[in-house]
């Protein structure tokens, strides 16, 4: 039998086996059942808790191929590897055991079973248990973070301008405490100064960046250098006039992945700490007030929501930072132009990309392309016509067990008749002769239905057919006006089209600097139905003048 294996740990999990020792353990399990596994369905999750069913890779991988019917079965230690909330889980192992896939718990010797009432309720009891452990983990990791930060000490996490210095009583870790930097803290002081006597966010940030002063460690994420989103909550952190506060957010899970929540402000724990104080109270509140003016003059506290057609859906293929639009003069007119936000922000150092271009020049180009490549009725049909026929295979492929399914039901019928005229011969009535009618009309209604609807089945998908046909038309006529209308209207036809962000290259053509936009755009996922087909646009704007 082809096997998967399954492995997941937590961070909060510190007693639970590592991955090397799952999946060691499932791989013996396999092998003393003489089954087999491939190299490439061992999935993992690393550091992701039992709540989190949407970021998982390791689990939405096992599932997809699950699906294909890349494997017979999978192999896992218990089921809280699959998860910590009853509900969901029972769904995971719902959809794999739906699939035809088998799973195995190789700690108990166990096959998960889900055929009747029975088996899902032991099921769900078992998944409660798993869900209640991971409650139990999470309030005492809560409790333990908050004595922390009632004292005042390092709650996880590292802060610009601080360095995590770990208190040890001999061979034990008391815990981590905060303690200046001698080379971060002079560049917050001066980051408040400068914003305070008046210099703006672009301008910090690009000396900075062209400086090559390092920014804070952010793991995987980032580019490395400075950024306005990160200047600005250094800004409004009380930790710099030395208060720590902890408890803004709460963490918790909704619809299957972790959100962090506001909280009360009369729950929060605050603690003044003032030997970590980097800049005085008379600079804090002199940047505060020019924080609060510069929000009341704006109007708004956050981002604001984007106005032109690409905007949030381009990045730069140099350095990966978004598209922004800036106002440039072009001859005695200024224009609204398409640049990259981190050349703008972030200055030379961080992106080298000085392109810019014409806003209704690359709107115009794109929104020619997508009428000509996708919003095209010969391509949602050729679409359509893929579908039929592999719906038509779906069909023969079926229908060649008919003669098996009509020679079973040709013997269920007789002997029903049989056991209904042994009934009839005797005034009794044993209970195994009727549940044994009873079980043989059952599998016969199954094989009934089954053969009807394989018999009926070409006319249905002709049928079905036509009304995708009928509706990808009413479809297409409407995003074809939804691209006409407006910005808004047509950026959502965009979002339904393409798959992922659209890519900026700057080319040089016969007529000048040009913009190279590549994406990948699906016709079924713009028409919301099962068929789809792919094309890849490339070169946009280069072809047409500004």
């Amino acid at each position: 039998m082809r096997t998967a294996i399954y492995a997941r740990r937590s961070t909060d999990e510190h007693q639970a086996a590592s991955l090397e020792v799952q999946i060691g353990e499932a791989t013996l399990y396999i092998e003393r059942k003489g089954w087999s596994v491939a190299r490439e369905h061992v999935y993992r999750d690393d550091a992701v808790s039992r709540a989190e069913f949407k970021r998982r890779p390791g689990l939405i991988a096992m599932l997809n191929a699950a699906e294909s019917g890349a494997f017979d079965a999978v192999v896992l230690r218990d089921e809280s590897r699959l998860g910590g909330d009853m509900h969901r889980t029972g769904l995971v192992l719902q959809d794999l055991i739906e699939h035809g896939i088998h799973v195995f718990y190789y700690f108990d010797d166990e096959e998960v079973q889900l055929s009747g009432a029975t088996d899902k309720m032991l099921v769900a009891v078992r998944s409660f248990a798993a869900e209640l452990e991971r409650e139990k983990i999470s309030e005492r990791t809560r409790e333990h973070l908050l004595i922390k930060a009632r004292r005042g000490l390092n709650v996880g996490g590292r802060v610009y301008g601080y360095e995590n210095k770990e208190v040890r009583d001999s061979e034990r870790r008391l815990h981590v405490n905060y303690e200046l930097s001698p080379t971060e803290a002079p560049i917050v002081q001066e980051i408040f100064t400068r914003y305070a006597r008046g210099d703006g966010l672009r301008l910090i940030i690009k000396d900075l960046n062209a400086r090559q002063i390092p920014k804070a460690r952010v793991g995987k994420r980032g580019t490395g250098s400075w950024s306005t989103s990160a200047v600005w909550s250094m800004l409004r952190n009380e930790r710099y006039r030395g208060v720590l506060v902890w408890g803004r957010r709460e963490k918790t899970y909704r619809r299957g992945t972790r959100v962090r929540l506001a909280t009360d402000p009369r729950d929060w724990v605050v603690a003044e700490r003032p030997e970590l104080r980097i800049v005085s109270d008379e600079l804090w509140f002199a940047v505060q007030a020019r924080i609060a003016e510069t929000t009341k003059r704006t109007g708004r506290k956050g981002g604001r929501p984007p106005r032109y057609l690409l905007s949030g859906m381009v990045r730069c293929s140099q350095c990966g930072g978004p598209m922004t639009v800036v106002n440039h003069r072009h001859g005695v007119d200024m224009v609204k132009v398409y640049t990259c936000a981190y050349h703008r922000e972030r200055g030379d150092s961080v992106c080298a990309n000085t392109a810019r271009r014409p806003v209704t020049s690359v709107n115009d180009a794109v929104v020619h392309w997508v009428e000509q490549n996708v919003l095209s009725e010969d391509v949602v049909l050729e679409a359509l016509r893929i579908v039929r026929n592999r719906l038509q295979e779906r069909t023969r492929a079926t229908t060649t067990d008919l003669p098996g399914f009509e020679k079973r039901m040709a013997v269920l019928r007789a002997e029903i008749d049989r056991l209904v005229g042994a009934l009839a011969t005797t005034d009794q009535k044993p209970g195994p002769v009727v549940q044994a009618i009873a079980e043989r009309q059952e599998e016969l209604s199954a094989l009934d239905a089954r053969v009807r609807a394989a018999k009926a089945a070409p006319d249905a998908i002709e049928l079905e057919i036509r009304r995708m046909e009928a509706d990808a038309r009413r479809r297409l006529t409407d995003l074809r006006g939804a691209l006409g209308r407006n910005a808004d209207a047509a950026r959502e036809v965009l979002r339904a089209i393409f798959e992922a962000p659209l890519r900026s290259t700057p080319v040089q053509t016969p007529e000048g600097r040009r913009f190279q936009i590549e994406g990948t755009a699906s016709v079924g996922k713009m028409l919301a139905t099962e068929f789809s087909n792919v094309a890849s646009p490339t070169g946009f704007e280069p072809v047409l003048q500004p």
